[in-house]
């Protein structure tokens, strides 16, 4: 009798259908360091799910980390183990939300058995401790193709392998659907993660195929109109003259001007800079030559945006920088003299004008497939067709505003927009916000339901959707709440968005992993389909010729993998020591009972059990928090919550939520602290120049609102200065500041200061804001000689170091 699920005593009863390619690779995994190649939708995270329980089974005593690249993918292993387990109250996702502090507890607890995290998150609990490696048997990377060069995933497997006692290191398992089409860059994946050997499945395999759907992919190929072309061969005008320039001067070997491509040009830049540092004296042929060949690379991405994107997208480029009088964003000299060129002002006159097309091709393009898509029986009607526009007779694409909206009008069609079915699911990518919100705005504007999804950074004039909001999204697109998702390349990766009939690619993408996830959003339980919009003669032509030639190499790539991977020593899984059955009893509560810290929330009931079995590493944090605001608040609860025979009734949600809100607002206090030290020591190094705000919240990895805050408390205490609207410095790196010389011996490091001893004479505080040397130096025992003053606070002697000697 042919096996219908998997069966497994931490499994629910009749929850994953069996199949056999799975059950294949996960007899195969077990137990080494493993690669697993799926296709998307083909369940990668079941196999690991399936990996996941063997081993909690077999020892009783392990702990699992499961790695993800972002919150919402955290939270989708999350649920899929909370839907498909017994194991829902001893899963837990960690996220940058929740303080160190806590962290350190819920990394403690004995109950917790499954960690979701990002991998920032837990690069940064490693670095300062707060997790012990030793408990761990089984590390999970999904995503494992960003396993390259100085990401996080690399950093963590380097902590895990960093270890005296072999016997303590756990298994790894890494997980992809298109490593890549380098073997060079799979052999780096491999190295970076201990892999020792790397199982691929692919669609063609005999025990895949029953499971695989057909993805129906079709290019529509869309000619520019007169006014892109003619504003795209001003910009083609300009870019021929500043590269005759460096192939005139002999800066690049290359004669023709349509041979010189990107690759070229920041080649280029890095041999110029190299070559100005080298140099001792100021070298203005080189200065020069590095001037035309940063125009050239912003002339090449004007070209692009009118060509791939639209004219919107040009316009609103330069509109950053002829609004610069009244923003934060200071024109380059460089950009200064494009703006002065008479060619370009010509065209930003163009852009200003009101009767000019606004609207890209392309954007009738995804309205009439969207439309078409939704209001068709089958969904096929009219997406096969090259030239959708043809049915369209009432449309000017030469007389179109994008203020008034792209009107259309169907003399042959009865179809209604408004009374359209929420049941059919349309995935829509694009590379840029601009266009995103050009695309959401118009299919609103034509009573067709859609939202944007995009990343959680601020751009100018457009604030990032945080992970709650991405999550909200994401569970309302799932629901049918709306009908059309428009997403920038956050939703490429990994994310769970079932049964999305049609995916639309606004431009082609030179990638092959990204080409990939964007086309595996659809196929996954039905056969789906893919338009791909294409601007002829243009960069959008290259990129997919780009990209289906490094789809046919990976697929080549994984079929003859020939290369030997190393046995890496690690932990050994020869004796288990197995779950017996009223250890699995534990497990067997209603899910309703499985709270989540991430937003502070608990369940619905009315009491939360504080027993051994249920254990809740929030109220043991808050109980061993060391702040006496906090005990004071525990001890309150403990007198409240006391029947009249003195014993403990357990705390109801309400309290807890109470007291959890004291606690995240002392930690928030702490982060803020963190923060600024953070931002101290990267300022000390940056010396005059400073740093902007923008990179320094690219590189500190915490909330850009937590950043801000903490910007402000130094500048409060009046440790930095603005060195222009977007420019930071310290105060004692801009101006020279007098001091004395003393000699100080550190006595002893504490939290956010140090005591040294000045002088061999008198004690004092050294404050994290005052000081901004070396961190290294900051270590208990070291005597260094120091440029700084002295000064007294609230009765205590302070010391301010201005510089180390």
């Amino acid at each position: 009798m042919d096996q219908k699920y998997f069966i497994h005593p931490l499994l629910k009863e009749h929850s994953i259908l069996f199949r056999q390619y799975q059950n294949t690779v996960l007899q195969k995994t077990l137990y080494k360091n493993s690669l697993i190649v799926v296709p998307t939708s083909l369940g990668k995270t079941i196999i690991t799910l399936l990996i996941c329980i063997d081993i909690l089974f077999n020892w009783k005593k392990s702990k699992i980390l499961i790695l993800a690249p972002s919150r919402p993918l955290v939270h989708q292993h999350l649920d899929l183990f909370k839907r498909f387990t017994k194991l829902g109250n001893v899963c837990f996702a960690l996220t940058g939300k929740i303080s160190p502090d806590i962290r350190k507890t819920i990394w403690k607890s004995r109950s917790i058995r499954i960690y979701f995290a990002t991998p920032e998150l837990v690069r940064n609990d490693l670095d300062n401790n707060l997790l012990k490696k030793d408990e761990f048997y089984l590390v999970v990377f999904d995503e494992s193709h960003r396993a390259v060069k100085n990401y996080s995933y690399t950093t963590i497997s380097k902590k895990f392998y960093n270890n005296d006692d072999f016997s303590n290191i756990p298994m790894f398992l890494a997980l992809s659907a298109s490593p890549g089409s380098n073997k060079e860059k799979i052999q780096e994946i491999c190295s970076n993660l201990h892999i020792e050997q790397i199982i691929v499945k692919s669609e063609d395999d005999a025990d895949v195929l029953p499971y695989v759907y057909n993805i129906d992919i079709k290019h529509r190929y869309v000619n520019l109109d007169d006014k892109h072309k003619e504003i795209s061969a001003i910009l083609q005008s300009l870019i021929d003259d500043k590269i005759k320039w460096l192939i005139d001067n002999n800066f690049i070997k290359k004669k023709k001007i349509e041979n010189i491509y990107r690759k070229d040009l920041l080649n280029l830049s890095d041999r110029l800079k190299s070559a100005i540092t080298n140099s001792g004296n100021k070298n203005f042929y080189l200065y020069a030559a590095l001037k035309y060949q940063s125009m050239s690379m912003i002339l090449l991405y004007c070209r692009d945006l009118v060509e791939s994107q639209g004219i919107f997208s040009l316009k609103k480029f330069f509109n950053k920088f002829e609004d610069s009088g009244n923003d934060k964003d200071v024109p380059t000299r460089t950009y200064q003299e494009l703006l002065s060129d008479p060619r370009i002002r010509k065209v930003i006159e163009m852009l200003k004008n009101d009767n000019i097309l606004l609207s890209h091709p392309k954007l009738l393009d995804v309205l009439l497939i969207v439309k078409d898509f939704l209001c068709s029986n089958n969904g096929e009607e009219n997406v096969s067709n090259t030239n959708a526009a043809a049915n369209y007779t009432d449309i000017d694409y030469t007389n179109i505003k994008r203020e008034e909206g792209i009107k259309i009008s169907n003399k042959n069609s009865n179809s209604n927009l408004n009374n359209f079915s929420n049941e059919k699911k349309i995935l829509i990518f694009s590379q840029y916000r601009d266009t995103l919100e050009e695309i959401t705005n118009l299919l609103n504007d034509h009573n067709i339901q859609s939202k944007g999804f995009y990343g959680q950074s601020n751009k100018k004039d457009q604030r990032g959707l945080n992970q709650d909001k991405q999550l909200s999204i994401l569970a309302d697109f799932k629901n049918g709440l709306f009908p059309v998702l428009v997403a920038t390349s956050v939703a490429e990766e990994g994310l769970d968005i079932p049964n999305v009939d049609l995916v639309v690619f606004y431009e082609p993408v030179p990638s092959e992993i990204r080409f990939i996830q964007r086309k595996g959003r659809t196929g996954r339980f039905s056969d789906g389909k893919v338009v791909v919009l294409v601007t002829n003669n243009s960069i959008d032509s290259k990129y997919l010729e780009i990209a289906q030639r490094k789809i046919i190499k990976m697929k080549q790539v994984l079929k003859d993998i020939n290369f030997i991977l190393n046995h890496y020593d690690k932990r050994s899984f020869g004796n288990p020591d197995r779950m017996d059955l009223s250890e699995i009893d534990i497990f067997n509560i209603n899910d309703s009972n499985v709270w989540s810290c991430d937003k502070g929330n608990f369940n619905n009931n009315d009491y939360v059990e504080d027993n051994k079995e249920n254990f809740n590493p929030i109220i043991d944090s808050i109980a061993s928090n060391s702040s006496k605001k906090i005990k004071y608040f525990v001890k309150k609860l403990s007198y409240k919550n006391k029947n009249i025979d003195g014993d403990n009734l357990p705390y109801s949600v309400h309290d807890l939520e109470h007291l959890y809100d004291v606690s995240l607002a002392l930690d928030d206090r702490k982060m803020i602290e963190k923060i600024q030290r953070q931002i101290h020591e990267l300022l000390a190094k940056s010396g005059q120049n400073g740093l902007e705000i923008s990179y320094l919240k690219e590189i500190i990895k915490f909330e850009p609102t937590a950043i801000d805050k903490a910007i402000k408390n130094l500048e409060k205490l009046k440790r930095i200065i603005w060195i222009n609207k977007k420019t930071i410095s310290l105060v004692d790196s801009s101006k020279f500041i007098p001091g004395k010389k003393y000699s100080i011996f550190i006595e002893k490091i504490l939290f956010g200061k140090a005591v040294v001893i000045v002088n061999e004479k008198w004690f004092a505080s050294l404050n994290y804001f005052d000081y901004s040397g070396p961190r290294k130096l900051l270590k208990k025992g070291n005597v260094f000689d120091i440029i700084g003053d002295i000064y007294r606070r609230n009765g205590t002697l302070h010391l301010i170091v201005k510089k180390t000697i």
